[in-house]
């Protein structure tokens, strides 16, 4: 199977749709130039993105509206980062340190010709107004296209660069609304993001399933304790997990427990009590249970099926 030969492949093909179950219908995740079933599964989920991307909002219970997002960088002669639009870190999740005297190439997909074809993008950008294609790089690794222009500036005599680069998104009107209420320094309702999950909420319910995704060889702690460990309140992360994963945090993290017995015991030879002890079962007879709950058999009958 190719999941085998790519696990990190797959993983970030996991990280993908979770961002796509919470919402985030801004970003695609690049192809790799190869054949596999792996990258069908990618092309499948980014054409899936772009098909729902309108009619989620055409069943929004909130008026939402299409609105054009636009990030600026302005560039010395050699294209690397001056200055860019405060909107560049909330969209790529890049730092200052990170964007800052770079070549905007870093920050540009392979498939973007810039500064390559520098020369004649310049003549023509500039000359005729022509817009080309450019896709950022997300952090973590997605792709946020848009429609880019060059224009050249001159300041004290020195010839430098602004890229401006336009892409149509949606944005809910009560989130906007409500974001003019938040106090200054406080995160502002970022358009990018159209999720009825406000930004910080997705951060945590990230962290949520990381803290119970990297706990499956053991019970979780109670509530009050997760919810200290991943920086929320008891009421807000009971919420906005079961909002994401439609289950509560502990049902799922049994289940991913389960899930992961079943896989070990499918695809090794390690005894099935060990199996259950490195799923955080102390007690057999209990792991069979709920095992068998899970998957309509007991763990021996999975073993030889």
């Amino acid at each position: 199977m190719h999941s085998a030969k790519s696990p990190g492949r797959v993983q970030e093909i996991l990280n993908f749709i979770t961002e796509i179950t919470l919402g985030n219908y801004t970003y695609t995740l690049p192809l790799r130039n190869q054949k596999t079933e792996l990258e069908q599964i990618v092309l499948s989920l980014n054409t899936m993105v772009e098909e729902i991307d309108t009619a989620v909002h055409q069943i929004n219970l909130e008026k939402s509206k299409e609105v054009i997002e636009n990030i600026v960088f302005n560039l010395d002669r050699n294209l690397h980062i001056i200055s860019y639009s405060d909107n560049v870190g909330a969209i790529l999740n890049y730092s200052k340190d990170d964007l800052i005297n770079k070549p905007v190439k870093l920050a540009l997909s392979e498939e973007t010709k810039l500064p390559e074809d520098l020369f004649d993008l310049l003549k023509h950008a500039i000359e005729k107004n022509l817009s080309f294609k450019v896709e950022f790089r997300h952090q973590s690794g997605y792709l946020w296209s848009g429609d880019g222009y060059l224009h050249q500036m001159v300041a004290n005599g020195k010839k430098t660069y602004t890229l401006s680069v336009f892409k149509a998104v949606y944005q809910n009107d009560k989130l906007k609304k409500d974001s003019k209420n938040q106090k200054p320094g406080t995160q502002k309702y970022p358009s990018e993001y159209r999720s009825l999950l406000l930004r910080d909420q997705r951060a945590l319910v990230r962290k949520l399933h990381k803290y119970v995704m990297q706990r499956l060889d053991r019970k979780l702690q109670k509530l009050p304790v997760i919810a200290g460990e991943v920086g929320g309140s008891v009421s807000k992360i009971k919420v906005i997990f079961k909002r994401a994963y439609g289950d509560t945090i502990y049902a799922f993290h049994l289940r991913k427990r389960l899930e992961k017995a079943y896989t070990l015991i499918k695809s090794s030879s390690t005894p099935i009590n060990e199996i259950a002890e490195e799923c955080g079962f102390k007690s057999f007879s209990h792991f069979s249970r709920s095992f068998k709950k899970e998957h309509g058999m007991t763990p021996s009958q999975a073993r030889k099926f």
